[in-house]
């Protein structure tokens, strides 16, 4: 009868922790591209239930919503420098933010909307790679585009919640660090506001199909 040495149990182990190790990461993958190939089917739904016609000129309080298959959504958000475009459910679960971010609380009408979402490649995982002065765009579903200009960026505990939305900010987005020990948090300021069909807004979408062309 043979003896197992303990060298031999060591890499045994170690065998072990390393097939368990590259079983996380294949499906931690997997998550993270059925999180963008989902996000990317509810995007296309949601632009297409956007107005672009609103009624009121400066609404207040809280934001309308349209349907998709079961889910609520307040509309989209843009982040230009890191190449995102997603769109924002209407109640914040963890379980929903698997395939979208979510309100955290608060309204784009009321200048203290905070959006959260999981830290897949296809989400949030390049939060932290913004820097001040980079912009953010929040659509709502009546096509109001709302920008916002990153002013400052932060870790925040994860059982600090409570600091999520102290300051006077007019707009934050978060995501949970790897690891889940921190939370980055992008503070912004609100910059403007452009309706479809004012001028501003005609201009831009000329320039868009010119630059296209």
């Amino acid at each position: 009868m043979k003896i197992i040495t303990k060298g031999r149990i060591m890499i045994l182990l170690g065998i072990l922790c390393f097939g368990i190790a590259a079983n996380i990461v294949v499906h931690n993958q997997s998550e993270d591209l059925e999180a963008g190939v989902s996000a990317a089917g509810l995007l296309e739904e949601v632009e297409a239930q956007v107005t672009n016609a609103p009624i009121e000129k400066n609404p207040r309080g809280a934001m309308k919503s349209v349907d998709v298959n079961g889910q609520s959504f307040v509309g989209i958000i843009e982040i230009p420098a890191i190449d995102i475009r997603l769109p924002i459910q209407t109640v914040w679960s963890s379980q929903n933010a698997k395939t979208a971010p979510c309100r955290y609380k608060g309204s784009v009408y009321e200048n203290n909307l905070i959006v959260a979402g999981h830290n897949y490649q296809r989400h949030f995982g390049n939060l932290k790679n913004l820097l001040v002065g980079d912009e953010i765009i929040v659509t709502d579903v009546d096509g109001r585009q709302y920008h916002y200009e990153v002013t400052y960026i932060e870790d925040i505990g994860t059982y600090e919640v409570d600091k999520m939305d102290e300051g006077t900010w007019d707009f934050t987005v978060f995501t949970c660090t790897i690891g889940g020990a921190s939370r980055v948090t992008v503070r912004c300021d609100f910059v403007k506001m452009e309706a479809p069909g004012s001028a501003e807004s005609i201009t831009k979408e000329i320039e868009e199909a010119v630059s296209a062309e």
